[in-house]
């Protein structure tokens, strides 16, 4: 067992941000069995969960009393998580063992605490601790991505990408069919700019950075690049995705599953060419044009098409026809107030679009 204050001056530091539904826990999960990397069972909100304590600094508290509260806020990430398909079933007792010998003599601070729990399931799964080389922790939103930069400032990135219009379609259809209260133009608004937005700020960061592409994500040059950016040797376990060193089949949003923890090249088309109306396509194509420098086969927009789209904006999307259908409503007998929230969101989103027109550049 190697000393937490050593290794923590030693290793590297890299930090996972997806952008949707584009792959960021297959990702994850390819990293899973890899030596020299240290990873975790899932994403999960370490800054939220500090925050929400108030442990932003540990003097004077109980590392063990502080991992007590942190494994019972993410039960999950240790037994089994539903929704996301994973059954873990991580010895309890000897994590908790390992990460008292870890933290043994240590000052810890809220970055040496993380590290100690990422090293502690290391160990825990019995797994090589002599040439650990970098720790990535799957922060997978902005907002965990952002603060964990600013505790690990020379962090590396990872960022997952997908054709913008795949994300959408995926984001929209696949959660509603797992849960009905998503299907609400307050989740539509929401991913249709966090495709967008999430973007934008990684582009903006100065790290080190790398941009995986779900529909390249199992090709051999890809993974070579991946393990080439984390500075760790290529090796044949990071075409098989694990958490745990189990199988994993794919979240229960996914409607096709790998059952042998291949990658499923049917997540690569979901049609959503055939999904989205010509002048559904074509408002995406315009909000989505940061992804054209990745290779995605998006229509640039001219000033006739500009002009066209300032009258096409307020009109429903294919997937909002029930937005002004009020049958719908009453056969599923939404309370008037959900009717109203669901207008609010939807014009929200037409004055989000109408800033994103007048800010063309």
């Amino acid at each position: 067992m190697r000393n937490l204050s050593d290794l923590y001056n030693n290793i590297n530091f890299c930090a996972i941000l997806t952008t949707g539904r584009t792959g960021s826990d297959y990702l994850q999960a390819c990293l899973d069995n890899v030596p020299g990397v240290l990873t975790f069972s899932g994403h999960f909100h370490y800054y939220k969960f500090c925050e929400n304590l108030k442990i932003n600094e540990f003097d004077n508290l109980d590392p063990l009393k502080i991992l007590e509260l942190f494994i019972k806020k993410n039960h999950h990430l240790f037994t089994n998580d539903s929704e996301e398909n994973k059954f873990i079933d991580l010895n309890l007792e000897k994590f908790k063992n390992v990460f008292k010998e870890i933290c043994k003599n240590e000052k810890l601070n809220r970055k040496k605490f993380l590290l100690a729990i990422y090293y502690a399931y290391h160990l825990t799964l019995e797994r090589d601790d002599k040439n650990i080389i970098t720790m990535v922790h799957h922060a997978h939103h902005v907002d965990e991505t952002r603060k964990f930069l600013k505790d690990f400032k020379n962090s590396k990135l990872l960022i997952t990408i997908r054709d913008p219009r795949a994300n959408l379609k995926s984001g929209i259809l696949n959660w509603s069919r797992y849960d009905k209260s998503k299907e609400n133009q307050h989740h539509f608004y929401l991913y249709i700019k966090r495709i967008r937005e999430d973007l934008k700020f990684a582009k903006k960061l100065k790290n080190e950075k790398l941009f995986i592409k779900l529909e390249e994500a199992n090709e051999i040059a890809t993974k070579k690049k991946l393990t080439n950016f984390l500075s760790v040797k290529y090796s044949p376990e990071i075409m098989k995705a694990t958490f745990a060193g189990k199988v994993w089949i794919g979240d229960k949003l996914s409607q096709f599953k790998s059952l042998d923890g291949e990658y499923n090249k049917k997540n690569i088309d979901n049609e959503w060419n055939k999904f989205f109306t010509k002048k559904d396509k074509l408002i995406l194509d315009f909000i989505y044009r940061d992804y054209i420098p990745f290779g995605y086969n998006i229509n640039k927009t001219n000033l006739s098409k500009l002009i066209y789209i300032f009258f096409l904006i307020p009109f429903p999307f294919f997937f909002d026809k029930n937005i002004f259908n009020l049958k719908y409503y009453f056969e599923r007998k939404v309370h008037l107030k959900k009717k109203i929230i669901d207008l609010y969101f939807y014009l929200k989103r037409v004055l989000y679009l109408y800033t994103l027109l007048f800010r063309f550049n």
